[in-house]
Parts: structure tokens; C-alpha cells; sequence
């Protein structure tokens, strides 16, 4: 037998194929470990929430499976959670777990939310901290991952496609092709990498917890530098791959960006795709944005002045008429370039260019190193140390300048969140940042990209940026309404990934 049947909605008997018919609606079931508003540490949270919703826009069923994790329940009540009558019995390593299911719509999407209290009831998602993780996440997620695929039967909803997110739901596309639900015998899946230096990488016993044959754990397979990954494990079972990006999907097959990953991506690159991730444009929309002082639009940027004032006054700052206000809305950490801007900015502090507003959380020395300037130059630099989703609309609100010097990027959602409201990004051209921003030496710029990752090539592009920004109001002007008019809305991506789904579907 290939896997062992755990979950007793996977029993039945085998159903048809679920066909679709040319031009009919999808349906799609969206596997993550997170998603706003029930869970959040990154981006991946707002595409789980995002692309569904989009999908729904079009025309087709999408619906989600998160966990339910403690803060979770908070959510779910306020937005009339349901629950199933009877839960999952899912076994992992010898282990039966009971899993609620809550359900509950959020934007037209049903949201299935799995509730098992010994796992996902806690305090932190996946760590007690953010740079600790807990010990039995391989247990966690599995039983995510055959929950999602046990759910069908449980509700009486078959999809045409799995769209499995990042490595939590890595054992999703495996789980689905070894057959672990009889009841799903032509559903396809969708394996989206978001970020692939994130890969889960576990010791080979814990194959047991996902019930899977020995003999996977194999180069070609879920084995990788002697540890069960389950990244390369998605990758390798799943119908399609896809990038948050179009450039990221290139660059990850270059062994600088890969990380370790190149050949595995090299082997399936006849099944990658790169998507750019979209924005939800009535989330981010600066004319009907309750949490900023004052609305504003294209075609009158006064709001716009009044949220930069009142962000100065939120962060204590001096209200300097001719000084660029520098925001970061970022992880704290050396991979989104924080190093760069704590090394460079100083010099334009001191001249009276450019006053520095973060928020964000990450590496301790970074905060201890952000904290100190902030100590040298008050009233011109200020902290928020960890995450306040109102805040960061009226950081990226308020701004002249969005600060993104990623040394990789995958996609980034922040520097189309910036566009919208007008405030200019400052990004290093990589990954998504290329696909979405433009300089302003260039037709149609939308912001200001460099190259090479190193201090220079950084300090050289945020002088010219101040310096436009100081010295000619009017091409500033121009760039920050070219910017707010791009269409990088989920409508726009929803359609790409229609297309996909409908290539891999089984035809009526």
C-alpha cells in the first residue's frame, strides 16, 4: 500500500472525475498556515486572503484551509464562525488527532478554519519567537495537510485543483498523488513557492507523521542533503510550480538565489510558472482608507500632506516643510537590506534631507543598530518594533519615499502598497521589485531601482532620490501619478492563474 488511509473521510469510494467544462467555473481549494485577517507574519497572509477572493471576482469557487491558531478563534467569532458537527480524525505517527472545522466567509471566500487545540492553540504560529521554532511543526502541518485533503468529503465539495502555499503545505501535492484521498482521484494541484530560502527541512523518521512510504525519501523526491524537505517535496509532486514573480521564477534557478535548490528547480522547470502577485485594491485604496487621517486620490494629493503631517506628529518628528520623510514597513533583517539603510543614512539625517520612520521587527542586532540612531537623532528617525497593520497604512501613507533595498525579493507586496498612496519606492531591481517598479531615468518610472548590494550603488540612489524629491517638485509629482495609475490589482493576476488551473483540469 503506498500510504496509509489516516483520515476516515478518506475511506469512501472512488468518485468521477470531477470535469469541467469548457469556459465553466473552477473550483479551488487554497492550502496555507496563514492568512488575513485570521493570521499574519509576512505577505504570504495577504496573498492567501487576496488571490481567493479575486478567483471569486471571476466567477469561480475558491475556498481556503488555515489553521486555527489562538488568536484565530478571536476572528472567527467576530465574523459568525460555523462549526462542522463532526470533526476530522486525522493520525499522525500512530497519533489520532480530533480536528474541528470552523467555517466562515471572509470577502465571498469560505474560509475553513482547522481547529486542533494540542497543535495549533498557542501563542506564536510557527515558534514561540520569531527566530525559534516549535519542535513539533512537522506534526503540525501534516495534519494540515490531511485535514485539507480530508475536508472534501466531510463537506461534500470536490475541487478541480489543490493550490498548495510555501513549504507548510508542501506535503499537500505528495499526499494528493500517493492517493491519500480515494475520494479525489483527478484533482490537480498547484505548488506556489513563496519564498524559497524557507524550505522545512526535517529528519527522515518524521516521513511516518505523513504516512508515506520510505522509498520517497530519495534524491529525486523528498529527500534533500540527507533531511525530509518539504519544499523540494512540493515541488517534486505537484502538477505545477509557480513563483510569486516572473523574474523570481528565473532567478531561483541560479544557485545565488536558490539556495541549495537550483538543480531541483532546473528538473521540474518544465512545470514552473512565474505569476506577480497582486494587490487587493480596495484594502489599499488611499481615497477610502479608514485607517489614515485624511483621504486623498490622484487627482488631489493635499490628503496626502495632511498624512505626512500627522504621521510626523504620530512619531514625534520635527515638521520639516522641505525634508523627505524615508518610511520602512519590513522584517528586520539583513535579507530585506536593513543593513544598507542603517549604514547610509545617517550623512542625509545630519544635512537635514531625509527623516527615517520604521516599522517592523526582526534580528536583534538590527533593532539594537536602528534603536542607537534613533538615540542619536530625535525628532528626525523613528522605531515601531514589531507589527501594527493601521500603523503601516499611515506609514506607507504618510511617506515621500518607501525604502525596499531587498537583497532578494520574491515578490514584495509593500512597493505596490507604496505606488498606490503616492509614496515613491526605492528598490534594488531583483525578484518581484523588477517586475513592479521602474526607475524614473526611464518612461513611464514609477521609483527608484540600483544593482550591485553593496553600500555605494545604495547611497547613489537614495541622493538622486532626495534629490528630485528637493529640487524638482514637479517630475516628482509626475513619477508619484504614474505610479498611483498602475493596475497591479489581483484581477489582473487572478486571471494568469485561471488559465493555469484550467490547463491542468480535467476537460469535460
Amino acid at each position: 500500500m503506498a500510504t496509509k488511509k489516516i483520515a476516515k473521510s478518506a475511506d469512501a469510494a472512488p468518485i468521477q472525475p470531477p470535469a469541467v467544462p469548457a469556459g465553466a467555473p473552477l473550483r479551488i481549494l487554497h492550502v496555507a498556515s496563514e492568512m488575513v485577517p485570521f493570521s499574519k507574519t509576512g505577505g504570504l497572509a495577504d496573498v492567501v486572503a487576496a488571490l481567493p477572493a479575486a478567483l471569486v471576482r471571476l466567477g469561480h469557487d475558491a475556498r481556503v484551509v488555515v489553521p486555527c491558531y489562538r488568536k484565530t478563534y478571536l476572528v472567527a467569532e467576530r465574523l459568525g464562525v460555523t462549526w462542522l458537527a463532526k470533526p476530522l480524525v486525522i493520525e499522525a505517527g500512530g497519533i489520532d488527532h480530533l480536528v474541528g472545522v470552523g467555517v466562515v466567509m471572509h470577502q465571498g471566500v469560505t474560509v475553513y478554519l482547522m481547529a486542533c487545540n494540542e497543535l495549533f492553540d498557542r501563542e506564536g504560529i510557527y515558534g514561540p519567537s520569531p527566530s525559534h521554532d516549535y519542535d513539533d511543526n512537522a506534526r503540525r502541518y501534516a495534519v494540515l495537510a490531511k485535514a485539507a485533503l480530508a475536508l472534501p468529503g466531510a463537506v461534500n465539495w470536490f475541487p478541480h485543483v489543490v493550490h498548495a502555499h510555501d513549504w507548510q503545505a508542501g506535503l499537500v501535492p505528495v499526499l494528493l498523488e500517493r492517493g491519500f484521498n480515494r475520494m479525489l482521484p483527478a484533482t490537480r494541484s498547484v505548488f506556489s513557492i513563496h519564498n524559497i530560502a524557507y524550505q522545512g527541512g526535517f529528519p527522515p523518521a518524521d516521513m511516518r507523521l505523513a504516512g508515506l512510504d520510505p522509498w520517497l525519501f530519495n534524491p529525486m523526491q523528498c529527500e534533500h542533503f540527507g533531511r525530509f524537505n518539504w519544499l523540494k517535496s512540493g515541488i517534486a509532486f505537484a502538477t505545477r510550480v509557480t513563483t510569486v514573480s516572473r523574474r523570481y521564477a528565473a532567478e531561483i534557478q541560479d544557485p545565488a538565489f536558490a539556495y541549495t535548490m537550483d538543480a531541483v528547480i532546473a528538473h521540474h522547470r518544465y512545470k514552473l510558472d512565474g505569476i506577480t502577485n497582486g494587490i487587493d485594491p480596495m484594502e489599499w485604496d488611499p481615497a477610502r482608507d479608514a485607517h489614515i487621517s485624511t483621504h486623498f486620490h490622484a487627482g488631489d494629493l493635499a490628503g496626502k500632506q495632511a498624512c505626512k503631517q500627522a504621521l510626523r506628529t504620530h512619531c514625534s518628528l520635527v515638521q520639516a516643510p522641505d525634508t523627505a520623510l524615508a518610511v520602512v514597513v519590513s522584517r528586520l533583517v539583513e535579507q530585506k537590506g536593513i543593513d544598507l539603510i542603517l549604514d547610509a543614512v545617517e550623512p542625509y539625517i545630519l544635512a537635514g534631507r531625509m527623516q527615517l520612520a520604521v516599522l517592523g521587527a526582526g534580528d536583534l542586532h538590527l533593532e539594537h543598530r536602528l534603536y542607537a540612531l534613533q538615540q542619536r537623532h530625535p525628532g528626525w528617525v523613528y522605531a515601531w518594533y514589531g507589527y501594527n497593520e493601521p500603523l503601516a497604512h499611515q506609514f506607507i501613507a504618510g511617506g515621500d519615499l518607501f525604502l525596499m533595498p531587498s537583497r532578494t525579493e520574491p515578490c514584495g507586496l509593500t512597493q505596490m502598497y507604496a505606488m498606490r498612496y503616492g509614496t515613491l519606492p526605492l528598490v534594488r531591481y531583483t525578484g518581484g521589485l523588477a517586475d513592479t517598479v521602474t526607475d524614473v531615468t526611464t518612461p513611464g518610472g514609477t521609483g527608484f531601482t540600483f544593482g550591485p548590494v553593496d553600500g555605494g550603488h545604495f547611497s547613489a540612489v537614495l541622493d538622486r532620490a532626495l534629490g528630485l524629491y528637493r529640487h524638482f517638485p514637479a517630475e516628482w509629482r509626475a513619477a508619484q501619478l504614474r505610479a498611483m495609475a498602475e493596475d497591479n490589482s489581483w484581477d489582473k493576476a487572478g486571471a494568469d492563474y485561471v488559465q493555469l488551473y484550467r490547463g491542468i483540469s480535467v476537460p469535460a
